[in-house]
């Protein structure tokens, strides 16, 4: 899904490593999150985040900003005028994105569609027709990566998310 900005990405080997509780790694997020929050209003990215939610976007419609999700379910139909960002959704998707699209640990199904950008998959399971990528096309999937993205789901991204409230 990117990468990780360094700060989330301290909370989250600390609590890998347990030197801070589940609770403690939320509430340092929600803090960073929150400052994030406070952009002037020009510097503000229209971007979208789903967590357990359902995000639909339908032929003809068109989202500007980057879409971001996790364990949700995920029908891109229309426009997205910036990256999508995935992780262990339910995908299916024939649209098109303006940007890169980046696939962990999620099944997907394919409409075709076209991405102007780079595809990344990393221990994804597909079915049909892949899109058109203008860009470059990477995927990571084998034994190794699919049980520990396995691990990572429900050991630490379902109880670490749990508590997390996302806002539009």
């Amino acid at each position: 899904m990117g990468e990780i900005p360094s700060d989330i990405r301290a909370i989250l080997e600390a609590l890998a490593r347990k030197d801070i509780s589940i609770e403690e790694a939320e509430q340092l997020i929600l803090s960073i999150k929150q400052k994030e929050s406070y952009q002037s209003p020009k510097e503000k990215k229209y971007e979208k985040s789903f967590l357990g939610k359902e995000f639909i976007l339908r032929k003809g419609e068109e989202h500007t900003g980057n879409v971001e999700a996790v364990n949700s379910k995920i029908i891109i139909e229309g426009t997205i005028n910036g990256d999508l960002e995935i992780a262990f959704c339910d995908v299916s998707f024939s649209g098109e994105v303006k940007g890169d699209v980046q696939l962990v640990g999620s099944a997907i199904k394919w409409n075709g569609g076209t991405i102007d950008g780079d595809l990344e998959l990393v221990g994804c399971t597909y079915s049909g027709n892949r899109p058109k990528v203008s860009g470059r096309v990477e995927e990571i999937n084998n034994f190794f990566i699919n049980g520990i993205l396995g691990t990572v789901k429900y050991l630490v991204v379902k109880p670490f998310l749990s508590g997390i409230k996302v806002e539009e």
